[in-house]
């Protein structure tokens, strides 16, 4: 298992510090092309040093914002750098992920009225605002269409510094704003230089958070990612997206909102599949929508981090998945 500080400038990863013949990694990247491009060199470079690994069987999985590079790292790595990668790319899988905005922003009023987070009249003066959030991303100018959908989402919120629920899990209060969990235990280990030696970052700092990256991506925000998940599943590489279903900032019914819309060779017969019961232990834990080789998993009672409040059930869903066992296994 790899784990990756990416893009270039999050974590412990650096830009603009060292100098070598991948020019990319010299400076903070701004679109999804150059997220993908730096990845498929760092999986080059990583199986060449270990070489026992090529040939194994290879998943992507990320969360959240992961919605845009996910797609676009699986997309690159199937379709660009196939001949350059000796791994055999067999799937990935989406978190809470942000795919599509277009139809994931008019999920907001959807779900948060279906968790009585505000009325039924707040809610039909939202559905009007967020039509126009759309007409906003389908003119291409993406700083309006940001600043105004991202409005809409504030008047659920409340004040922006000081939400009134956890953004990401709707059950709890945001209790140290702006990202509502402590991550202080994170940052001190990770501030430790015994640690930072052990992995090889001596000399950095680490960051939660970086204005930088945020900022060279603003562009990047609106864009729609479900072409390459198109793309992916038409190569028959499987594909699951899984939402904790207490997550408001990139909830379920965003999630399943794109996956029922994604354009692909079993569009149609996805679209006449039922939810299951996902079952772990013998408890029902989700409820799965599965045609071939798509798959959308909704997480009962766990929010924008589904291993954090239900890691049993994400190991599981993890084991199916990457495993071809129980219900999450292709069909192919």
């Amino acid at each position: 298992m790899i784990y990756v500080d990416q893009p270039v400038g999050t974590g412990f990863s650096h830009a603009g510090v060292l100098k070598h013949k991948y020019d990319s990694f010299g400076k903070p990247v701004v679109n999804e092309d150059e997220v993908a491009a730096d990845m498929a060199i760092f999986m080059e470079r990583f199986l060449e040093k270990f070489p026992q690994l090529q040939g194994r069987d290879f998943y992507i999985t990320g969360e959240s914002y992961a919605g845009h590079y996910i797609p676009a790292i699986s997309h690159n790595f199937l379709f660009k750098s196939k001949d350059k990668l000796k791994m055999n790319f067999k799937g990935m899988a989406i978190g809470n992920g942000l795919v599509d905005p277009y139809l994931q922003y008019p999920a907001y009023d959807t779900f948060s009225k279906e968790n009585k987070l505000i009325s039924e009249a707040e809610y039909l003066v939202l559905k009007g605002g967020f039509a126009t959030c759309q007409l906003f991303i389908e003119s291409g100018v993406w700083p309006v269409a940001l600043e105004f959908c991202q409005l809409m989402v504030t008047a659920i919120l409340g004040v922006p510094v000081a939400p009134r629920f956890n953004v990401y899990d709707i059950r709890e209060k945001c209790e140290k704003p702006p990202l509502c969990y402590d991550m202080s235990p994170a940052d001190n280990l990770l501030g430790q230089e015994s640690i930072k030696k052990i992995l090889g970052v001596s000399g950095r700092g680490w960051q939660e958070c970086s204005t930088l990256v945020h900022t060279a991506l603003l562009g990047d925000w609106m864009l729609d990612l479900s072409p390459q998940v198109t793309d992916i599943l038409n190569a028959d590489v499987d594909v699951l997206v899984y939402s904790g279903d207490k997550d408001f900032i990139c909830n379920w019914r965003g999630g399943e909102a794109w996956t029922n819309a994604v354009e692909w060779q079993g569009k149609a017969d996805y679209a006449k599949e039922t939810y299951s019961k996902w079952l772990v232990n013998g408890s029902p834990a989700g409820e799965l929508k599965t045609y071939k080789n798509l798959k959308f998993l909704r997480v009962y009672e766990a929010g924008h981090m589904v291993p954090m409040n239900q890691p049993e059930a994400a190991l599981r869903m993890l084991d199916e998945f990457t495993n071809g066992s129980g219900i999450l296994k292709s069909l192919y």
